[in-house]
């Protein structure tokens, strides 16, 4: 099992008192360290109450005792603003939902399917609460810190004012590494101090020895005598003395610094996200209508339109453009509990030909009975259409039927009317087209996943169907027909070529008359960390009259986090989807014409990937690629150093001999990147791994800010991913921490690895590769490496250590590679020179300038593009790739 972070070394732990002399051996105790603030100071001799335990005020008293239990429990780790929004809850489903969201935050491992800490926790909880008379005891909250003990001592004697309790941690905690002790002291003559009278504190070095001390001891004893006397005078009292000395200095430890919380925005996140209207809300008027118009696999469609009069709602204004702007938050409730929340964003032209304005939200749900609870925000009007509304979800047959509540909770089913009967429609049967596509038009076609694995050769694909109707289905790769197959299993075997590149498969379900009916496609060799939006619908030639059902697809990069999905119709944004399913239908405005259709996703670190579709367009309409170029280009003066006075209108970029036009320039300061460490650990480097680790650790110290990601490959007989990308610096540290040297250089397979690794992913990007030695064991070529590499747009500064200058070919080949993917080269003879290297690759990756342009060289031209950039000041060097593949 995965541990979590645990804190520095176990001395770090312990108070800088000396506790005694004992017949000429001196035992101190030295702290190397310290903790923030204390989080469980002692307590004062009257007052067993201590600053963080839990409180209690009317509103807490209120909640029920379930709830006003879990607060107690988790007193040492809840936020004082987590508190108040937790409190603040009025629904129990509420409570239990943020419950489950604030153990998720704290989860140390998200991408297991346990949650190490919380599993803890309740281990921990009973626990404490068997032994100890409350969780206020000061023994029930260490346990819940820290956990059990290794074992548990008692001990009394004359000299000591009242018994110990001794817990004895021989291999450290989940939390802290090393051994250590803690000591209590106040214990009366209950079975083990677990229940005795009185009051339980915990004795901190600081408190010094007098506190420990019975009657016969002055203030003015020295610490060596009165630890000669606990020596003397008790049974095992060397082992007392030595508990003591390994006493945990708890005022250095706090609880959430053991335990980090994760910052208030989720919580803020989960308040704003709510159906509960603020206090004193104005009321925005609306019709809420319920339907279930059809069926997407074994899940029903719902289908809750809210019609909000236009007389009643606010336009916003900007510009000359004026729209109305509704923000909606949903519940799902099943059998009382939260099952799912979900929030949509509404922008709509404020010139809508109708007299109410339809705010439509959709869910796929198993048939059964729910609660829909529905809170609309008119955002400029800042009012609120409530509603809290039974479901009876039927079992919807794939037919074209729509199933609709009535007005008084009847049930009936209805035929969907033909697209000519749409002429004047009330709110409620605006959609009935874009429902349609639910019946038995609902055809799908799904390539089956390939993995992340690097592909090259043969390889066998299969893609899986539904709806009825289909003929055949037809295979593509990279534009070109590979074959199609009649009848299921629908799967082809495709010549990838000997090299790795990245290539696109599709796979396109036809109808009787080869119409297309669904498509399918993936990128093989992408890697993991692909972004990307595919709209399913509207499909390529069909054609939409009022309105349109919009679904899309959203492949999410490994380790992030998606945002938001909007919906644009033209260069209008319509909706805004939070959470899937990413279907929306929207109104198409009468007399458009020919329009498109725009689907934008984005991630929460801000980067973005989209796809257009154009509809109701006419048979001759061409579809035309556009190559959009962005280049990342380093501009150094003759001294080295970044000119950051650099204009557009000082640089020329020329593609294939083409002067092009620079769409957009600008410098980039702390450009946020994403870098990887491809070290060489073969037994070469064995006298030289050690500093090389140091080194390592320094520049992803100095690189990696909250908002970049570093990653560390290592590489011998074959490549390893030691630390999947990450900001955290616990976990890179522990990537390169006791590298082992051994077996060969397979130099150019790591390379491949590496670069495949990083695929899909956007913005600047760099690995950074240490070797000393040439290649000697890889299955791929040099220029099967580089014509990887240059594809994969990643840049590579190399650092050859120690490479004799006899190894011209080596060197060549090294240098070839760092300028072919706008990197740079560094030749050193020893490790302790990495840390200016190092320095200087931070230096260029952040600062840079973005330079980019729209490719005026046919799209269907293929092979690789060069690309020059010049300039006409003098006493410049710009170093950018030298070309790319379309």
């Amino acid at each position: 099992m995965a541990r979590p972070p645990r804190s520095p070394a176990p001395a770090s732990h312990f108070h800088p008192v000396a506790l005694c002399v004992i017949a000429g051996l001196a035992l101190t105790v030295a702290a190397l360290g310290l903790f923030g603030p204390v989080g469980l100071a002692a307590a004062d001799e009257t007052d067993e109450i201590r600053a963080d335990e839990p409180r209690t005020d009317d509103a807490t008293e209120l909640l029920p005792e379930r709830h006003r239990d879990w607060l107690a429990s988790v007193a040492l780790l809840i936020t004082d603003a987590e508190r108040a929004v937790f409190v603040g809850l009025r629904e129990d489903y509420r409570r239990d939902a943020f419950i489950r969201r604030f153990w998720r935050t704290r989860d140390p491992h998200p991408e297991t399917a346990r949650n190490e800490l919380r599993d803890a926790w309740d281990r921990r909880l009973p626990r404490a609460r068997e032994l100890y008379r409350s969780l206020d005891d000061e023994r029930a909250r260490l346990l819940l810190l820290f956990g059990e003990p290794s074992r548990r001592d008692t001990m009394s004697c004359e000299v000591l004012r009242t018994r110990l309790e001794i817990w004895h941690y021989f291999e450290g905690s989940d939390r802290i590494d090393g051994s250590f002790t803690l000591v209590f002291h106040g214990l009366g003559a209950g079975r083990d101090g677990a229940r005795s009278g009185g009051i339980v504190r915990l004795w901190q070095p600081s408190d010094g020895l007098h506190s420990l001390m019975g009657f016969g001891t002055s203030l003015r004893d020295e610490p060596a005598m009165m630890g000669t006397r606990i020596r003397e005078q008790c049974i095992r009292g060397d082992d007392v003395l030595a508990a003591l000395a390994m006493s945990l200095d708890v005022d250095r430890v706090d609880a959430q610094t053991l335990y980090p919380p994760p910052g208030d925005e989720w919580v803020r996140t989960f308040e704003a996200r709510s159906t509960a209207l603020p206090e004193g809300a104005a009321e925005l008027p609306g019709t809420l209508s319920i339907r279930f118009p059809g069926r997407n696999q074994s899940r029903t469609v719902v289908q809750a339109l809210v019609a909000v009069p236009k007389l009643a709602a606010t336009a916003g204004e900007l510009g000359d453009f004026r729209s109305y702007n509704f923000l909606v938050d949903g519940e799902i409730l099943r059998q009382g509990d939260l099952f799912e929340h979900f929030r949509y964003r509404f922008d709509m032209p404020a010139d809508l030909p109708d007299d109410t304005i339809p705010v439509i939200v959709e869910r796929s749900l198993r048939p059964g009975e729910y609660t829909l609870v529905l809170k609309v925000q008119d955002v400029h009007g800042k009012s609120f259409y409530r509603a809290e509304e039974a479901l009876e979800v039927p079992r919807v047959e794939p037919t074209r039927q729509a199933v609709t509540v009535t007005a008084d909770g009847a049930v009936e089913t209805v035929e969907l009317p033909a697209v000519d009967e749409l002429l004047e429609p009330a709110p409620s049967a605006l959609f009935d087209e874009a429902n349609s596509s639910l019946g038995t038009g609902d055809h799908a076609v799904r390539i089956l996943p390939l993995g992340d694995t690097l592909r090259v050769g043969r390889l066998r694909i299969e893609a899986r169907t539904r709806g009825e109707g289909i003929d055949r289905v037809a295979f593509e790769l990279d534009d070109r027909p590979v074959m199609a197959k009649r009848r299921p299993p629908y799967s082809v075997e495709v010549d990838l070529g000997d090299a790795p590149r990245v290539q696109t498969l599709r796979a396109i379900a036809l109808g009787p008359d080869g119409e297309r009916l669904a498509d399918d496609e993936v990128l093989v060799n992408a890697g993991p960390h692909r972004f990307s939006v595919r709209l399913i619908e509207p499909q390529r030639g069909a054609s939409y009259r009022r309105s349109v059902r919009v679904r899309a697809a959203v492949e999410v990069p490994e380790g992030e986090v998606l945002d938001r999905v909007e919906v644009f119709l033209n260069d209008t944004r319509v909706a805004t989807l939070y959470q899937p399913p990413f279907e929306q239908p929207i109104l198409l405005p009468p007399e458009l014409g020919m329009t498109w259709v725009r689907a934008a996703a984005h991630l929460v670190d801000g980067a973005s990937a989209e796809d257009v579709e154009l509809i109701n367009a006419p048979d001759v309409v061409d579809e035309l690629k556009v190559q959009f170029v962005e280049l990342y280009a380093s501009v150094l003066d003759r001294k080295g150093r970044f000119v950051d006075d650099l204009r557009a209108e000082d640089l020329t970029v020329l593609e294939e001999g083409e002067e092009q036009s620079i769409r957009r320039f600008e410098p980039l300061r702390d450009l946020p990147i994403r870098a990887g460490l491809l070290i060489d650990t073969s037994l070469s480097m064995e006298t030289s791994l050690r500093d090389v680790e140091r080194a390592a650790f320094e520049f992803l110290e100095q690189v990696v800010t909250p908002r970049d990601r570093a990653a560390v490959l290592t590489f011998a007989d074959e490549p390893e991913l030691r630390a999947r990308f990450t900001n955290d610096p616990e976990i890179l540290a522990g990537a390169l921490a006791g590298l082992v040297p051994e077996g060969e250089t397979a130099l150019w397979d790591a390379l491949v690895y590496a670069t495949h690794y990083f695929s899909g992913l956007e913005g600047k990007r760099a690995i950074v590769l240490l070797t000393d030695g040439e290649d000697s064991g890889s299955e791929y070529t040099f220029d099967e490496a580089l014509d990887f590499a240059r594809r994969s747009g990643v840049s590579i500064y190399v650092v050859g250590m120690g490479l004799a200058n006899s190894e011209h070919t080596y060197r060549s080949a090294l240098l070839r590679l760092a300028r072919e993917t706008g990197g740079d080269t560094f030749f050193i003879e020893r490790a302790t020179r990495l840390g200016k290297v190092y320095q200087s690759i931070q230096d260029d990756l952040r600062s840079q300038y973005l330079v980019a342009y729209q490719s005026s060289l046919p799209s269907e031209r293929e092979g690789f593009r060069q690309v020059t950039v010049e300039t006409s000041r003098p006493g410049i060097e710009i170093r950018t790739i030298p070309g790319y593949f379309p």
